[in-house]
C-alpha cells in the first residue's frame, strides 16, 4: 500500500497531534450517491415487489434461480477483485488506472465467452428447456457488462467524482425498470425480462466510459507490467468475492438444486424484503474504503478514530431496521405479495438479522484491506464459503421433509445467518482494538437492551395485530433517546457536517 511522509511544515504547525482528515467531501459525495440510489433503489424496489406478486412462486423462483443464483455465481469469476483493488489504489494513484484497464478489459471479455459456452452445455446437458437458457444467456451477458461498469464505477469513485455517475445511476435504472414493467404488462414470456436488465446496462456502460475519461483521464490501453501488477494486487480481492459467491448466489443456487424453484421464489421474496434495510451498503462501500485508505496513510490514530465511529453508526442505523423486518415479517410479506407469499414470512425472520451483521463485516473487512490484510479477509470468506455450502448441503432437504413447504428456503437462511455470524465474529477479532471503544460498547449495549424491551411489548400485544408495529416504533425511539445510545446533539453535528463547504472536520477522541 502506497503511503506519503508526513509534511514536516505541518508537524511544526501542530506537534501535538496529528492532522484531522477532512472528511467532509467524502461525506456530502455519499449524499449525492446516497440520493441517486434513493432514487434508483425505489425503481428496484417497486419492480422486484411487483415481479413476485406477477409472476407467482414457481415462475418467480425459475427467474430468480437464473438472476441471482446460476449467472451470479458463475460471472463473480468475471469481477476479477478490481472494484475494491481501484478503491484502495486508485485513491492515491489515479494515473494507475490506465495501466491496467485495457488488459483486465480484455481479459474479463475472454473469461466471459468461456463461461458463457459452459453454462450453455451445462443447462442443455441437464435438459433445462429453451425459454430459461435464452433468460441465462442475457442475463450472462449483462453480467459482464454489469462487471465491467463495476470497475468504471470505482475509478469514479476513487477519485470523488460523483455527480454524472449520479445522473447516470438514476437514467440506466428508469431504462431497467421501466422496460420490466412493460414486460409484465404485455405478459411477455419470460425471457424477455432480461431483455430491458442487459440494455441498461450497455447504456450504462458507454455513459461511465465517457465520464471516466473526462474526470479522471482513463485510457484504453494494453500494459502488460500495469496488468500484472493489478491482477496480482487484486488477488485476495479476487478469491474473496469468489468466496463470498457462496453466501448468497450459490445458496440459491444450490437451492434450487436440491429443493425446487417454489422453494427459491418464497426465498427470494423474503429476501427482496430483506435486502431494503441494505439500501445503504453500497454507499459504505463506494465511500468507505477510499476514505479510509487516506486515513491510513495519514496516521494510525486517525484510522482508528474513523473505524470506531463508522462502526457505532451504522449499528445505530441497521439495528431497528433488522428488527423492525423482523418483527413484522408476517405484516410485510402479507402487505406486498399477498396470501400465496405467506410462507416466506418465516424466511424473512431468519433472514433480517443477516443484514446488521453485514454491516459489521463490510467495515471490518475495509479495514483490514487498508491496514494490508486483504488474504486475513479472503480466508475468512473461505471459512465461510465452506460453512455455507456444507449447511446447505445438509440441511435443505431433511428441512423440507421435516417442516414440509419453506423448510428448505428456512435451512438456507438459516445457513446463510451462521456463515454471517462467524464471519462477524472473525473479523471484528483480526480488527482488535480498532472496532470498538467504551462509547460504542456502552451505546451498542443500549441498544440492545432496547431492543429487547420492544421484542417484550411486541410479544405482549400480540392480539393487536399490525399496529403494535407502530408501538413498537415509538417505544425505541424512546428508549434510544432517553438511554443516550443515540444522542440528539450528534445528529445536529452531522447535519452541520454536511452543510459545511470544504472547511476541515474537527478531530474527536478516537
Amino acid at each position: 500500500m502506497s503511503t506519503q511522509p508526513p509534511d514536516p511544515s505541518a508537524a511544526a504547525l501542530r506537534p501535538s497531534s496529528p492532522a484531522p482528515l477532512d472528511v467532509t467531501a467524502s461525506v456530502r459525495n455519499a449524499l449525492k450517491l446516497g440520493g441517486s440510489l434513493m432514487v434508483t433503489y425505489g425503481i428496484a424496489l417497486a419492480v422486484r415487489l411487483l415481479l413476485p406478486r406477477v409472476l407467482g412462486p414457481e415462475a418467480f423462483g425459475q427467474f430468480n434461480w437464473a438472476s441471482e443464483g446460476f449467472t451470479a455465481v458463475f460471472f463473480v469469476l468475471v469481477g476479477l477483485g478490481l472494484e475494491v483493488y481501484i478503491r484502495k489504489e486508485v485513491a492515491l494513484r489515479p494515473e494507475h488506472a490506465s495501466e491496467f484497464f485495457g488488459g483486465t478489459l480484455l481479459l474479463q471479455v475472454g473469461l466471459a465467452a468461456g463461461l458463457l459456452g459452459a453454462m450453455q452445455a451445462l443447462m442443455a446437458a441437464e435438459g433445462k428447456p429453451a425459454p430459461l437458457r435464452l433468460l441465462v444467456l442475457l442475463l450472462g451477458v449483462y453480467q459482464l457488462f454489469f462487471r465491467c461498469n463495476g470497475t468504471l464505477a470505482a475509478v469514479l469513485h476513487a477519485r470523488e467524482r460523483v455527480d454524472g455517475l449520479s445522473v447516470a445511476n438514476i437514467a440506466t435504472k428508469c431504462v431497467w425498470g421501466g422496460g420490466q414493467l412493460v414486460v409484465l404488462a404485455l405478459g411477455l414470456p419470460l425471457p424477455w425480462l432480461g431483455v430491458p436488465i442487459l440494455a441498461s446496462e450497455v447504456l450504462r456502460a458507454a455513459v461511465l466510459f465517457r465520464l471516466s475519461r473526462r474526470h479522471v483521464g482513463l485510457q484504453f490501453q494494453v500494459n502488460a507490467r500495469g496488468t500484472r501488477e493489478a491482477l496480482v494486487g487484486a488477488l485476495p480481492f479476487f478469491l474473496n468475492e469468489a468466496a463470498l459467491a457462496a453466501n448468497g448466489p450459490m445458496g440459491i443456487f444450490l437451492l434450487g438444486l436440491l429443493t425446487n424453484t417454489t422453494e427459491v421464489g418464497w426465498y427470494g421474496a423474503g429476501w427482496n424484503l430483506a435486502g431494503m434495510t441494505l439500501m445503504a451498503a453500497p454507499v459504505l462501500t463506494w465511500v468507505l474504503l477510499p476514505l479510509l485508505s487516506r486515513a491510513s496513510s495519514q496516521s494510525p490514530e486517525e484510522l482508528t478514530r474513523i473505524t470506531r465511529r463508522t462502526l457505532e453508526a451504522v449499528l445505530a442505523f441497521s439495528i431497528p431496521l433488522t428488527l423492525a423486518m423482523a418483527l413484522g415479517a408476517d405484516v410485510w410479506i402479507g402487505w406486498v405479495y399477498g396470501e400465496a407469499f405467506a410462507p416466506a414470512a418465516a424466511v424473512l425472520r431468519l433472514q433480517a438479522p443477516i443484514l446488521a451483521l453485514t454491516y459489521v463485516a463490510m467495515v471490518c473487512a475495509s479495514v483490514l484491506t487498508v491496514t494490508g490484510q486483504g488474504w486475513r479477509v479472503t480466508r475468512t470468506s473461505v471459512v465461510s464459503m465452506v460453512l455455507n455450502a456444507t449447511l446447505n448441503l445438509t440441511l435443505a432437504r431433511p428441512f423440507l421433509a421435516w417442516f414440509g413447504p419453506v423448510g428448505g428456503a428456512c435451512a438456507s437462511a438459516l445457513a446463510l445467518f451462521t456463515c454471517e455470524a462467524v464471519v462477524v465474529f472473525l473479523l471484528v477479532r483480526a480488527v482488535g482494538h480498532r472496532a470498538f471503544d467504551r462509547q460504542s460498547l456502552t451505546r451498542l449495549g443500549k441498544t440492545l437492551a432496547s431492543c429487547a424491551a420492544v421484542v417484550g411489548v411486541h410479544l405482549a400485544l400480540a392480539g393487536l395485530g399490525a399496529p403494535r408495529l407502530a408501538v413498537g416504533a415509538g417505544l425505541y425511539l424512546l428508549l434510544v433517546f432517553a438511554t443516550g445510545a443515540v444522542r440528539l446533539d450528534e445528529l445536529r453535528g452531522l447535519m452541520r457536517l454536511v452543510r459545511r463547504r470544504g472547511a476541515p472536520v474537527p478531530s474527536s477522541p478516537a
